[in-house]
């Protein structure tokens, strides 16, 4: 069931383009955010004045930590697709851009909070020493905040992993074959949350293959679980 390809739309078969494709849109989703999230939260709190135009970005991110991931979806398409065209059609790569831009308010949020709860003292004590002021952010200030850097990146991780609404129109499809890395640049691939909600609604055979719609619920909450871990 968890290393073999379906067949005859999920009658036989098992499910590991899905998995494979959920593990592709999540890493990628993260080697996307973790660096802007990380830099931006640095610029945030280590250099951005408290101006009108810094209280103006924190207010923008926090409004795209609530806008429905649906427009993400939507968004994705119509700029990753449609206009810069980074793909012909949907793409690995186009949704693990989309999945990014959904969880990066999260972890410039946390990252923030995370490096101003960082004493003072290690600040002062590190340039008292010499210690310029990026030289103290990388090497004092963000080891300090770590964990909670960390913590904001795991609770992403998790939401990536289980997002429908952004992969359906920049990434996943119904049916597909297992891709290598490089075909995720231009390839589309199935994934376990767009898979569990076209078996529960859409498939021509719904009460015949409840077995594999729970067995791809089950595998996702373990997948999530492992991810957290």
């Amino acid at each position: 069931f968890l290393f073999d390809r379906s067949q005859d739309a999920h009658f036989f078969g098992g499910i590991w383009p899905e998995m494979l494709g959920t593990l592709y849109l999540s890493i990628g989703a993260m080697l996307f955010a973790i660096p802007f999230g990380v830099v931006a939260a640095i610029y945030l709190s280590g250099y951005a004045g408290e101006g009108r135009l810094t209280r103006l970005i924190r207010v923008s991110i926090s409004s795209l930590a609530g806008v429905p991931s649906i427009v993400f979806g939507l968004f994705g398409l119509a700029f990753f697709i449609n206009t810069i065209e980074i793909s012909n059609s949907k793409s690995v790569l186009a949704g693990s851009l989309t999945l990014a831009l959904l969880v990066l308010p999260i972890i410039i949020r946390a990252s923030e909070e995370a490096i101003k709860a960082v004493p003072r003292g290690y600040r002062e004590a590190a340039m008292s020493l010499g210690g310029g002021k990026w030289h103290t952010i990388v090497k004092v200030v963000l080891p300090a905040a770590l964990p909670g850097i960390l913590t904001s990146i795991i609770v992403s991780l998790g939401r990536a992993a289980g997002e429908t609404a952004p992969i359906i129109f920049t990434a996943a499809v119904s049916v597909g074959k297992p891709l290598a890395v490089w075909q995720t640049v231009s390839q589309p691939t199935p994934a376990l949350p767009w898979s569990i909600y076209n078996l529960a609604t859409e498939h021509e055979a719904v009460n015949e293959i409840r077995h594999v719609q729970y067995g791809m619920v089950l595998t996702l909450v373990v997948l999530v679980l492992l991810l957290n871990l």
